[in-house]
């Protein structure tokens, strides 16, 4: 399991870590929501933090290249499931965004309560466009909703790639903090 849950006192945090690009196959779909059923259950505000270098890249491309439409279109399914899950948890959902977000990672983003980035050379974007896909409404209208309206046509239909700094501009993130520091910032946010 690429997923660990531990729970401190009201706060449950949720460590998404493949050793990989933290892809969201079907399997880690299932994982993510057995886990959210777990913490809703508690009554707990979820933090969510990826592994060190890469929140999350999106999808599980191999399932998609596989050939088999109906298993890719079965995850996207789910995906968008999980994204409008997060929009609507009702306790509050903090991303701590230790690396790269693209795809369905920055909708996941964008579906959260509130979104803590660290400093770095990482990429955060809605890339769908750039490697010809369509963004799913269930990405578009919380992207919409979420980033700031002079962003949002070069991050959702130009698939701009934002640096940590121009992510918080544009509404990806909520803050952007130091490296060495972030753990602290994080837990003191919760």
């Amino acid at each position: 399991m690429s997923l660990t849950l531990d729970f401190q006192d009201n706060v449950a945090v949720l460590t998404h870590d493949d050793g990989k690009r933290n892809a969201f196959s079907p399997d880690a779909i299932r994982d993510f929501n057995s886990a959210l059923d777990e913490v809703e259950a508690k009554k707990a505000a979820l933090t969510w933090v990826g592994r060190e270098g890469c929140f999350s890249a999106g999808f599980d491309l191999k399932v998609i290249a596989s050939g088999d439409a109906e298993a890719a279109a079965a995850m996207v399914r789910a995906g968008g499931e999980l994204a409008l899950r997060i929009f609507t948890f009702p306790h509050p959902v903090v991303c701590a965004v230790t690396g790269h977000c693209l795809a369905l990672g920055s909708v996941m983003l964008v579906c959260a309560d509130k979104r803590i980035g660290i400093e770095g050379d990482y990429k955060y974007g809605l890339n769908e466009t750039a490697i010809d896909m369509d963004l799913p409404a269930f990405g578009y209208e919380p992207a919409v909703y979420r980033l700031a309206e002079a962003h949002r046509f070069e991050s959702i239909v130009a698939a701009q790639i934002h640096s940590p700094e121009s992510a918080m501009e544009a509404g990806f993130l909520d803050e952007v903090v130091a490296q060495d520091t972030w753990l602290t910032h994080f837990t003191y946010q919760t």
